[in-house]
């Protein structure tokens, strides 16, 4: 798939999502960014997928409804129909551009609940340090499910993770490629 192509659709998006973990805890969007032409740090891939994953898929577990709702309210728009389709890859859903300056980023929001935040570039292990990280800091529980990750095709490495919040278990996929799309991360709610 041309990443280019599917995230061309609209950069004016400059919203910056902050973190949270489950329904229950404590979620807001982080203002956003400076008008364009104004000078601001570059994003970390890492810091946005992880916090975007957050803020629209774990906020709003297994709520289609919710999570488009949410990026609609940010403005993020929906990517145009060819960029969904191949998102989507057959699947029912809707995809939101959610890019920031710097991170090419979108979010699949599944009609079944699942959800994905995809980055076009990342370093997968500091995604996965991120990842980690941030659960612990919220106080949250992402247990890896079995002994190794698996490595796929083409350098796909999956690794898969239990995450329980507020008593909630769901299942979290973190997929990193030495390709783009570089770094996506699947909530599957129980």
């Amino acid at each position: 798939m041309d990443w280019g192509g599917a995230m061309a659709c609209n950069r004016r998006l400059r919203v910056r999502i902050g973190f949270c973990v489950g329904a229950v805890l404590t979620c807001s969007a982080v203002p956003a960014l400076a008008q364009a032409g104004a000078a601001t740090a570059p994003a970390n891939p890492a810091d946005q997928l992880v916090g975007l994953f957050g803020a629209s898929c774990l906020h709003y577990p297994g709520d289609p409804a919710g999570v488009r709702g949410f990026l609609t309210q940010q403005g993020a728009p929906a990517m145009p129909a060819q960029a969904r389709d191949a998102f989507l890859a057959g699947r029912a859903g809707q995809v939101f551009d959610t890019s920031v300056p710097g991170v090419d980023l979108a979010v699949v929001s599944l009609d079944d609940g699942g959800c994905e935040a995809i980055a076009e570039k990342a370093n997968g292990t500091e995604v996965a340090n991120t990842l980690q990280q941030t659960a612990k800091d919220a106080g949250v529980t992402l247990n890896p499910v079995g002994a190794q990750a698996d490595t796929g095709p083409n350098g796909v490495h999956h690794t898969a993770y239990e995450l329980v919040a507020n008593g909630r278990q769901m299942h979290v996929l973190l997929s990193t490629a030495p390709a783009p799309p570089q770094a996506v991360i699947t909530l599957a709610p129980k």
